[in-house]
């Protein structure tokens, strides 16, 4: 609420700390925590040097002392003399989480002795913190505090309007100009100030700054506080006066008078708190200049690293939530993970967790980055979880030690035919690692040709794009050129070029459709301006911008801006990023995915609902048909007659949908049963993927080879 508020009480524990430092000169050699509790024990002694033992204290919680320190000071906030509380509190304040002192404050402030409520209402005042319970107890003492000293009545005023915005307290200090007490005059007027409440105390101010002693001190520091605020503001061209007070103002109706007590954010439910209110209001700004800037929290941070390092401490599943259902799901665990190992398996639904303190928390209808917290923690370390499964009727529970799960981002496959295949699903700090790779091991299996599918990935690191492109490119070949206005982007940059790789001559074919996004655009952008490749699928999401991080609080660390500092051209001089419907990549060979009509939407989610499908299954995978559905998972040339007992199947379904249309959802469940028990994951459907088969039809014909040679191809595609 107040710029450069604090100066009030570091100025008068200054003036009360003009002797030199208390120390434990005189004793033998001791351990921090047992010297701490020693000067603390000489406040309750000898209270009227409080404030000199408090700056021994907090000197002595500098450097490698200060975590044990920490933890006596905030026991200290318990302590039965109220003169130790309040130093534990100032410390506590002073190098600790400023709100664990709230409560201790909120309690002293009730007290009738001046001594202990004028600083404890200053520090209050400097927090101002909108904490109801210590707020009630702060209004309490306002209320009832006509028989404390001068300088504790102005300081509980002043600790209500900054806590609250209690428009009385303002006025009672205003009305304290009018008495004919000089002191009550001067502190009123240092408060005044000290709220940026200027209009009234100009003169008074002028005159206080001659004095000698404390309050002309105090009143020197505080018109060169204000010197600087003005200078600020006008910095500022009044931007300021309409961006606080609104935001404040709109924060405290907000946190008032909302219905609920949080916000959903992402998949997270939010405490409406001023903290978390703020955060919005950030996020809302970045977004305001365009799509692609945000502001983080360092949680936030901590999860974008993990994601683009493909790394992080779980139990190793994908989880997601169905329409209509109150829990989360399993959509697939990962196979080299605990919890595939410990057996969950694809479709499980996870209905409670233990938390922290052992107490099982029922997971329904909460939102999904709230119910993953209560399974994601540090490597090592054990989640016990609670799951219902299909064709159980009793609840399962899994006891799950955590460990670092890395997620590989280059999944590949042979074709037949030696097409080699190479699902890229983004650019995260080890991709290019993932590629090298996995083109390794295709090159191993006698590779012949390449298909790179970029479809669905977001793109990522603009490094690791170069590295791929490498690849792929012959030397000096043109990536891309970037522009901005900011560091390194500054002006028209001098391009990026391929340093040159082991797969520059292969036949290849590139998927991208309209989820393809940055980094993905500009590795195809730049394959195809190069004539290396023939790109197929649909236009490319559009995004022709890049992002860099800053801290905003770099002392902290704790929220970081990711804004959009530069644009970028591919090697035609074009910059893909869509305004107005124009934008992307345009593939050579556009091919649509087969899109279900809304009527089929309906019918496939009544089919999925009803259970048939899966009862089937249940029935015909096991025993001896078992292997024979195993074939049916890898290719089953979209022949009806290889399904056991279909046409009853299908009979038995009443559904408007096609023969065709029940195979192909009946295979893809089948297909998560074989990837579960098998540990494997199905890095492609070729034979059912539209744009897929086209990829092996052009990139085959661009080595010499004829696809209907091959008896797949020729069961599935289309002349």
């Amino acid at each position: 609420m107040i710029l450069l508020k604090k100066h009030t009480l570091a100025a008068i524990l200054a003036l009360l700390s003009l002797a030199a430092p208390l120390g434990a000169q005189d004793d033998e050699e001791k351990g921090p925590a047992e010297e701490a509790a020693k000067l603390m024990d000489r406040i309750t002694k000898r209270p009227d040097k409080m404030w000199d033992y408090t700056f021994t204290l907090r000197r002595m919680a500098e450097g490698e002392n200060k975590a044990t320190l920490l933890t006596v000071y905030e026991k200290g906030l318990d302590h039965e003399s109220p003169h130790v509380r309040l130093a534990c509190a100032r410390l506590v304040v002073s190098v600790g989480t400023p709100t664990a002192a709230l409560e201790t404050l909120g309690e002293l402030v009730k007290l009738e002795d001046s001594a202990i409520v004028e600083p404890a209402a200053m520090l209050l005042a400097d927090l101002a913190e909108e904490d109801e319970e210590i707020n009630a107890k702060l209004r309490a003492a306002w209320q009832s505090g006509g028989k404390l000293s001068i300088g504790a009545r102005v300081a509980l005023c002043e600790a209500m309007f900054a806590c609250t915005g209690e428009k009385l307290a303002l006025e009672q200090l205003r009305e304290f100009l009018s008495s004919g007490d000089h002191e009550l005059v001067a502190r009123a007027s240092l408060a005044l100030a000290d709220l940026n409440q200027t209009a009234e105390i100009q003169g008074r101010m002028g005159l206080l700054k001659r004095e000698p002693g404390p309050l002309g001190r105090l009143a020197r520091t505080s018109v060169e506080v204000l010197d600087i605020r003005a200078t600020c503001d006008a910095l500022r061209k009044g931007a300021n006066d309409m961006v606080e007070p609104l935001l404040v103002a709109e924060m405290r109706q907000l946190m008032k008078h909302y219905v609920d007590p949080g916000f959903s954010y992402g998949n997270k439910t939010l405490d409406l708190n001023a903290s978390n209110l703020v955060d919005n209001a950030g996020r809302a700004m970045a977004r305001a200049v365009d799509d692609y800037s945000e502001l983080l929290t360092a949680e936030e941070i901590r999860e974008m690293e993990e994601d683009s390092a493909g790394r992080y401490a779980g139990i190793g599943a994908i989880v997601g939530k169905l329409p209509d259902d109150p829990y989360i799901s399993i959509t697939q665990p990962i196979y080299e993970g605990p919890a595939y190992k410990a057996g969950l398996r694809s479709g499980d639904r996870i209905v409670a967790a233990l938390d922290k303190t052992g107490q099982r928390v029922d997971l329904a209808n909460i939102e999904v980055d709230d119910a993953v917290q209560f399974i994601r923690d540090r490597e090592g370390t054990t989640a016990t979880i609670f799951v219902k499964r299909r064709g159980t009727a009793n609840e399962l529970k899994f006891e799950i030690k955590r460990a670092m799960i890395a997620m590989d981002t280059a999944l590949a496959e042979m074709l037949p035919g030696n097409v080699g295949y190479i699902r890229l699903t983004k650019f995260g700090s080890n991709s290019h690692k993932d590629m090298e790779r996995a083109l390794r091991t295709l090159q191993r299996m006698g590779m012949k040709t390449l298909i790179l599918d970029l479809r669905g990935n977001p793109g990522g690191q603009l490094e690791v794009v170069l590295k791929i492109a490498d690849n792929f490119l012959k030397r000096e070949s043109k990536i891309s050129h970037t522009g901005g206005r900011w560091g390194i982007y500054r002006g028209t940059q001098p391009p990026f070029r391929s340093e040159g790789g082991a797969y520059t001559e292969i036949a290849m074919t590139v998927l991208i459709d309209e989820d393809s996004a940055s980094g993905s655009e500009m590795l195809s952008g730049a394959l195809k301006d190069n004539k290396r490749v023939t790109v197929i699928g649909q236009p490319t999401f559009g995004k022709g911008v890049g992002q860099t991080f800053f801290e905003l609080r770099p002392e902290r660390a704790d929220r970081t801006l990711k804004l959009t500092v530069f644009s970028y051209f591919l090697p035609s001089g074009i910059n893909i990023d869509r305004h107005n419907g124009v934008g992307g990549v345009t593939p050579d060979i556009r091919v649509d995915p087969e899109y279900l009509k809304p009527w089929e939407f309906y019918a496939r989610e009544k089919l999925i609902s009803g259970g048939k499908l899966d009862d089937y299954l249940d029935a015909q995978y096991t025993g001896e048909g078992k292997a024979a559905l195993m074939k049916l998972a890898d290719f089953d040339g979209k022949d009806i007659t290889k399904w056991p007992k279909f046409e009853d199947l299908y009979a038995s379904l009443k559904t408007k949908l096609g023969r065709e249309d029940v195979r192909r959802e009946l295979r893809y469940r089948l297909r998560i049963r074989v990837a579960d028990d098998r540990g494997v994951e199905f890095v492609n459907n070729y034979q059912d993927d539209k744009q897929l088969l086209r990829a092996i039809k052009e990139v085959m014909a661009k080595a010499g080879q004829d696809p209907k040679s091959v008896s797949e191809y020729a069961a599935v595609m289309k002349d």
